[in-house]
């Protein structure tokens, strides 16, 4: 039978190979060359960044606005050795943000102090008591935001009054008024071509100027370039930006670069991760990305800066002992919030709140109920009156969209088109719901019936393991492959972890594992027919297994 809200992911006429010359251009296989091609990379130039990650391609950060103050003004500080302090954030892009530039003014000369907000004390962005208290701590400077600061204008200006100046590097949806500073870098502001780059990603470009690495680096930079890129590709896949173009460049170098020698803190991450070799993008989505996500979820994000910082061998593994205790901790509290919190009630927004949620796990658990509804979500927790939550949303769906629907009724929000954040009183809650919902329904209007889309079926001829490495990062903008699947249950179903299941086939090979698929494979019997979808999982030593995404219903047939 036919599955409805199912289809390829790109059309081609019947008999026709339309991606012949990708196989031409880079002698690629026809599946690997026809897998670019699903994914709308259908020209040498664009699919060239993730084949051909060279150093040339990248782009000049002084087409972005405001980069040549920056630059300027950083350097007489270096030369006057005045203070500098970096100001993140306490997601993985922030942290690894922050690391970045560390790096750079020490290279460089500097001595740099970091400072992150606490999530549950101080929250998002620039908070003047945090800017008062570091003016007070170490008196006035050259202050720089990474992956923030974009929308703080009234913060930056109050600065002003404390000696403090302010460069801000940010990548959030732009406020009504740019902060006075010294200069703003967003990839949005002036010519930059990659208006989609992570706030590592801005940062790396200030560093690539800061370094004079321009209009692209010398051979003499490739190996710190290298180094930094390690940390663009850990913020870029965590933070759910787009793959494409030069962060598909900036993100496959940085895991080809994590695949050799590491230094202390990021050696233990991998090995925490049991990640061995040259690390998948999913591997550091699912693997590292959430390790370094648990330390400012729990609240002491700067003890992740130090870990990518440190030198030392035994501070790294104490420091990444306590990321593994509150990665757990982590789990517990994400687990236990995403079995309470009642289920989607068919709304075109998923919006719920928990008056005793952990601030912590808002947002992983809104991302994992948007990958089981596949609508746009938001998990909330209430604290003083005030509703504060994190929202997610698929493929499609721009929620800086949403936000501006619902900003009569926010206290505050910002973010970008597939992760955001806002806070708004509790007695408003049925006001931006309503401004939510009318929103996605009308976006997901414009996307037409709700599809999955798909690669082929099983019959489709997968690109050999070496070649779906080559076409590395998959994610966000560029996703893994899927594939439908069919065949009669061999065994019982395996049950593992926490709620995670595995089972085999007739007619594929390798295991099938469905993560969090709990009761719902508890009815199957030996010899049912199953309808899937999954995507193929490659591992040196295991081989081909598949990770399965969504389970049809039994006896329907490809």
């Amino acid at each position: 039978m036919s599955l409805p809200g199912w289809r390829l992911r790109r059309a081609f006429p019947l008999g026709q190979a339309p991606w012949k010359p990708l196989e031409q251009a880079f002698g690629l296989s026809a599946e690997a060359a026809r897998l670019a091609w699903l994914r709308g990379e259908d020209s040498e130039e664009a699919l060239g960044w993730r084949l051909k990650p060279d150093w040339n391609r990248s782009l000049d950060p002084f087409l972005m606005q405001g980069m040549g103050a920056a630059v300027a003004r950083i350097r007489q500080a270096l030369e006057r050795k005045e203070r500098m302090v970096v100001y993140g954030d306490y997601d993985v892009d922030g942290v690894t943000a922050t690391a970045l530039l560390v790096r750079v003014l020490e290279k460089l000369g500097g001595s740099p102090e970091f400072f992150i907000p606490n999530r549950f004390n101080d929250g998002y962005g620039l908070h003047l008591d945090c800017i008062r208290e570091l003016g007070g701590r170490g008196g006035p400077g050259l202050f720089i935001s990474v992956d923030c600061g974009v929308r703080s204008a009234a913060e930056v200006k109050a600065s002003h009054e404390l000696g403090i100046e302010w460069i801000i590097t940010d990548h959030h949806a732009l406020g009504q008024e740019l902060p006075a500073a010294v200069a703003v870098l967003h990839p949005t502001l002036g010519d930059y071509p990659n208006r989609v780059l992570a706030g590592v990603g801005v940062a790396f470009k200030l560093g690539q100027a800061l370094l004079d690495a321009v209009p692209f680096p010398r051979e003499a930079d490739f190996a710190f370039l290298d180094g930094l890129v390690k940390l663009v590709a850990l913020g870029t896949i965590a933070d759910m930006v787009p793959l494409r173009g030069e962060n598909a460049l900036l993100v496959k170098r940085g895991l080809i670069a994590l695949g050799g020698a590491n230094g202390p803190g990021l050696s233990e991450l991998l090995r925490a991760a049991r990640i061995e070799g040259i690390p998948k993008a999913q591997e550091i989505a699912f693997g590292v990305a959430p390790r370094i996500n648990a330390v400012g979820r729990m609240g002491a994000a700067e003890d992740a800066v130090r870990l990518l910082l440190t030198r030392d061998s035994t501070e790294a593994r104490t420091l990444a002992a306590d990321v593994e205790v509150m990665n757990a901790e982590r789990k517990t509290v994400q687990d236990d919030l995403a079995t309470r919190l009642p289920a989607p009630d068919g709304s075109a927004f998923d919006l719920v709140l928990d008056q005793d949620a952990h601030k912590g796990v808002l947002g992983i658990v809104a991302a994992r109920r948007m990958r089981e509804s596949g609508l746009p979500t938001g998990v909330g927790t209430l604290v003083e009156g005030i509703a504060q939550c994190s929202l997610r949303a698929p493929e499609g769906y721009d929620l800086t969209e949403l936000l501006a629907l619902a900003q009569p009724f926010l206290r505050s929000g910002g973010g970008h088109r597939a992760a955001a954040g806002i806070t708004f009183e509790a007695g408003h809650l049925q006001f931006v719901r309503q401004a939510l919902v009318r929103g996605a329904a009308i976006q997901a209007g414009n996307l037409g019936v709700r599809e999955l889309f798909i690669d082929g079926s099983q019959q489709e001829a997968v690109p050999s393991p070496e070649e779906m490495a080559a076409l590395e990062p998959f994610g966000q903008g560029f996703p893994e492959m899927l594939l439908l699947l069919e065949g009669t249950l061999q065994s019982p179903v395996q049950a593992f972890g926490q709620g995670h299941r595995k089972l085999r086939l007739t007619g594929v090979n390798g295991d099938i594992t469905w993560f969090f698929g709990g009761s719902a494979t508890s009815g199957f019997e030996v010899g049912d027919t199953l309808c899937m979808t999954a995507s193929p999982q490659d591992h040196a030593r295991w081989g081909r297994s598949w990770r399965l995404d969504t389970l049809l219903n039994q006896g329907d047939t490809v």
